[in-house]
């Protein structure tokens, strides 16, 4: 059986469950408060069949990251969101409700690069997750609060005994739901986890992106240092923002340092109007590598001997048959016969409808049936010789393809 212990503690619970999804790598997965939930930042709703239902649906989450969930034990509504207490701390959001469960995940990646702790003077927690002794400094209690197996929030050195660092996941920010968590101790002090932030720079062709991943939501604006109303971002509750600096914009201010390299001062700026100590000042740097590079490469192409064809194929087109006939005016019906003053045409047609040869009509020449006598019509360019015997030569409408030639009315020829 439990007993009270002599030492004033407030008592966590811890389960074992057996999860479809696959969890972290921490000492544990969730922390779960009862007839409390996250209000206002539902990104899904789900009914399920039960609170370990909820809780696959937001370590399996992959739209947003899932920081935490609200179940209700009578609905089964589960409501899943990228906000937890920490992101949210000080609006309000996280409140009592009866019959819903509020499930935070453990999880989640954090910021850790840059962090600010914020001392809480005369009060140390009554329990926590880890102890460590023999620790050198409170520097290095801190590195251990921030590379912990388990989201880490505050930590007390030097308090409950020589070089002890201890460590827990809460802070004031997650205590709303137990009541007096702190031990009233006026000489010691508790290093709660404010805000921390990653920052990365995108070094691109023409601009840097200073890029910020916050730990609590940010109101406030980013800006290049000295031109804080020309080259400005400003942001309005989110977890990540960015500020773009071209490196010709003179407004921004980017400063070129020898070949290749460019450095510019960002401040992140917590208050839209004032200077705060809260606020952190950034250098950053892109370097490039414009020296020159020799490139060469020791693959064989040499081609030795004739390449020979691997498939020859060869086709023979016959020569095309062509008629020629007398038409009418034009090139429709063949005219058996006719007389001075008839309007004719010539039409010259291949035989084969689908040959793939097409007509060029040239060196006509006609004959005097009397005495054999020629008369050149069309001469070796294709022209007609005169215009007042023969006219131009066109293709036909129908097909685009059979020449005919139209004869003035006052010609016939009679071979």
């Amino acid at each position: 059986a439990l007993t009270r212990s002599q030492f004033p503690v407030f008592t966590i619970y811890a389960q074992k469950s057996c999860l479809g999804v696959k969890p972290c790598e921490r000492a544990w997965c969730f922390d779960r408060v009862q007839a409390f939930q996250l209000s206002g930042y539902a990104r899904k709703q789900h009914v399920v069949a039960s609170r370990q239902d909820c809780l696959e649906l937001c370590l399996g989450e992959r739209e947003f990251p899932c920081r935490s969930a609200n179940y209700n034990n009578v609905t089964r509504e589960c409501s899943l969101s990228d906000m937890d207490r920490l992101t949210v701390a000080g609006s309000g959001a996280f409140r009592a409700e009866p019959d819903t469960e509020y499930l935070e995940n453990n999880c989640v990646e954090e910021p850790i690069k840059l962090c600010e702790f914020k001392k809480l003077s005369g009060r140390i927690l009554k329990t926590v997750d880890s102890v460590y002794q023999d620790v050198g400094s409170a520097d290095e209690c801190r590195e251990l609060c921030l590379n912990s197996p388990f989201r880490c929030h505050s930590y007390d050195y030097g308090d409950t005994g020589e070089m002890v660092c201890r460590l827990s996941h809460h802070s004031r920010a997650t205590l709303s739901d137990i009541q007096d968590p702190y031990l009233e101790v006026p000489e010691a002090a508790t290093y709660e986890l404010s805000s921390c932030y990653n920052v990365s720079i995108d070094c691109r062709s023409g601009d840097m992106v200073a890029r910020i991943k916050t730990s609590k939501l940010f109101n406030g604006k980013i800006y290049a240092k000295g031109s804080p109303n020309s080259c400005v971002q400003d942001v309005r509750g989110s977890l990540d923002f960015e500020l773009s600096m071209a490196y010709d914009d003179v407004e921004c201010n980017v400063r070129q340092q020898g070949l290749g390299r460019y450095l510019n001062d960002v401040v992140i700026q917590h208050h839209d109007t004032i200077v705060t100590s809260s606020d952190l000042g950034l250098a950053v740097t892109c370097q490039y590598d414009l020296t020159n590079k020799s490139v060469s490469n020791e693959v064989d192409l040499g081609v030795r001997g004739d390449v020979r064809p691997a498939l020859s194929e060869e086709v023979v087109v016959d020569s095309p048959n062509v008629a020629m006939k007398i038409t009418d005016r034009f090139g429709g019906d063949m005219l058996p016969s006719a007389e001075v003053g008839d309007p004719l045409a010539l039409r010259f047609e291949i035989m084969d409808r689908n040959s793939p040869y097409e007509i060029f009509v040239r060196e006509l020449v006609a004959m005097d049936g009397v005495d054999s006598s020629e008369i050149v019509l069309i001469d070796s360019d294709g022209c007609p010789t005169d215009h007042f015997i023969m006219g131009p030569i066109y293709k036909s409408a129908d097909t685009g393809k059979l020449p005919h030639i139209k004869l003035p009315v006052y010609v016939i020829l009679n071979g």
